[in-house]
């Protein structure tokens, strides 16, 4: 019994290590995420040759209705400077101060500007409104965002385009990037392939600011991982049943007794099991920040499952050798 509680402590702090192997992996993508301004990995690509401007686009798509969409546009000489524009969809990335985008400023005829925390530290502040000077111009700052270890967010540039204003910005000298619900309408992304010119759009948001992001690289390592804890999982459950998996071959009942007896230990291996597991998950869910927590668990489900579909193939196999030796 002692033994049995002591396996099934060990099984708990397994599953608190797969637990925080997770938490790391989330914390990890998300800065990876974050330092692509939080533009999701499904976003589209739009190529475009096309001269006109960034807000003559923009009056275009809203001539034809278009919206529920956040639309980047990355200067390609300078990939830390983007344009950024949303329409329904406001997306967030973390703030140090200030505010970060509005629907008003995405409306507004002047821009406004959200700095990296690296570059706001270099802003021009006559009074208590700081100012970024970019092409000889001065724009009003209304926030910085960062965070630790988002080196590329930390000096990235963010500047509000609307419909409503005029420059000189040329759809050619910048990488569109286009994402939110409106990708899951084809319908839609055809007009506004349409209106950026764009002879063809694709689905790889691995190359926004040079940040590659394969699946290998989000989950891949840490995979393997949690299949290897899950592994030490299984052997330690299958320690656990020694015990009983010795209790069942030793006892002398047979036909429906022994089948009764056989179930009755499986239950009582089923419930502990159940317990420990979670015990594992309320500790998880409730001391450990986790992003992933469909996935985690899916995770946890799955080891659960398996311990127990093994523990049945045990008494079973028992059960035939009993009957063959009858």
């Amino acid at each position: 019994m002692k033994k049995n509680v002591l396996i099934n402590l060990v099984v708990i702090i397994v599953l608190l290590v797969a637990g925080l192997l997770v938490s790391k992996n989330d914390m990890r993508n998300y800065q990876r995420l974050m330092d692509r301004g939080n533009i999701q990995y499904g976003a589209l690509i739009f190529p475009s040759r096309s001269q006109q401007s960034i807000p003559t686009a923009l009056r275009k798509m809203q001539a034809h209705n278009l919206h529920d969409f956040q639309i980047y546009f990355i200067q390609k000489k300078n990939p830390d400077l983007s344009y950024v524009y949303m329409s329904k969809h406001l997306t967030k990335v973390p703030m140090n101060s200030g505010r970060y985008f509005s629907e008003n400023d995405f409306a507004s005829p002047i821009p406004f500007v959200v700095l990296g925390k690296d570059v706001y530290k270099n802003t021009y502040k006559p009074q208590t409104q700081p100012y970024f000077q970019m092409d000889n111009n001065y724009y009003s700052v209304i926030g910085s965002v960062g965070m630790t270890n988002t080196k590329k967010l930390n000096r990235h540039i963010f500047i509000s385009i609307s419909p409503n204003q005029y420059d000189k910005t040329q759809l050619k000298h910048y990488q569109i990037v286009v994402d939110g619900n409106i990708l899951h309408h084809p319908q839609h992304l055809k007009q506004m392939q349409h209106i950026l010119k764009a002879h063809h759009l694709y689905r790889s948001a691995n190359k926004i600011n040079n940040i590659h992001q394969t699946w290998w690289i989000r989950w891949g390592v840490t995979l393997f991982d949690l299949l290897a804890l899950a592994i030490v999982v299984i052997i330690l459950c299958w320690f656990a049943q020694v015990p009983m998996i010795q209790l069942l071959k030793n006892t002398p009942l047979r036909g429906d007794l022994l089948v009764d007896f056989q179930l009755g230990n499986w239950f009582k291996f089923f419930l502990t099991e159940a317990i420990t597991f979670i015990i594992a998950a309320a500790i998880i869910f409730l001391k450990i920040p986790i992003i992933s927590t469909r996935y985690m668990s899916l995770y946890l489900f799955t080891v659960f499952i398996v311990v127990n579909i093994i523990a049945a193939i045990r008494i079973f196999i028992v059960k035939q050798q009993k009957e063959w030796q009858d």
